[in-house]
């Protein structure tokens, strides 16, 4: 959209027209955009009010035609509030691409961020079964599954979950990500309060001796950690009483 601003004989009463014409303009610009952008926003949204098979059906042609373009958010919104429909999709999705002749690597690898960007047990359940198919290729996906879960709720709520599949090798890169997470106190504090939800209670030395994340830290972590960790259990746990 463009104002055209009439010549004036005055600079000074030309310059003030054109502020506040160009004021006038940009107004009626932002509430054409704030309007676009909400029926946009609509649009994508309305894949979440889709019958299941319609979903369903959406998200096979998205990974048919390898992402096109124009699908790129609504197959997101679909892919983190359904990721228990969407996840096995794409998880089988690459294995049948890894079989073919003609795979796409730029496909495989756009794909497993897909996976890792839902950031939940269902993101961790699929890159397992792909470790287990191509654990150099596919095993650094866990700590991307763990960063994205951080931005979506607690990363720990997802560490326990991927702890509890009792899969080695997914321990082996879950831990190594907790452990160079919890050097920051801020994901210390992120810990404790998983393990208040966890267990209900602020944890104590027999639970800390069989916590699944404590219990694999280097030399079952530093009295420093624990104690920091205890301390912060007992904040979160006041807070949540007081709340």
């Amino acid at each position: 959209m463009g104002c055209e601003v009439m010549p004036t004989r005055s600079w000074f009463n030309s310059h003030s027209r054109r502020i506040s014409l160009a004021v006038i303009c940009a107004a009626s610009l932002l509430q054409v955009c704030v309007a676009q952008t909400a029926r946009d926003a609509e649009t994508v949204k309305s894949i979440l009010q889709m019958p299941e098979a319609e979903q369903v059906a959406f998200a096979k042609s998205v990974l048919e035609h390898h992402f096109p373009e124009g699908e790129g958010d609504r197959f997101s919104l679909l892919l983190v509030n359904r990721s228990a429909l969407v996840i096995p999709l794409i998880e089988s999705k690459i294995e049948a691409e890894l079989g073919s002749a003609l795979r796409s690597e730029q496909f495989i690898d756009l794909a497993s961020a897909m996976i890792a960007y839902a950031g939940d047990e269902y993101s961790v359940r699929a890159i397992s079964k792909l470790i287990r198919i191509d654990e150099r290729r596919f095993g650094t996906f866990i700590g991307r599954t763990l960063d994205n879960a951080g931005k979506w709720g607690n990363p720990f709520g997802v560490v326990y979950q991927a702890l509890d599949l009792g899969d080695g090798a997914v321990a082996g890169y879950t831990t190594a990500w907790a452990e160079a997470a919890l050097l920051s106190n801020r994901m210390q504090r992120t810990w404790a309060e998983a393990m208040i939800v966890r267990y209900g209670k602020v944890p104590d030395e027999s639970v800390w001796a069989t916590d699944p994340i404590a219990s694999r830290l280097k030399d079952r972590a530093s009295p420093e950690l624990r104690q920091s960790v205890f301390q912060l259990a007992t904040e979160a746990q006041s807070k949540r009483q007081r709340q």
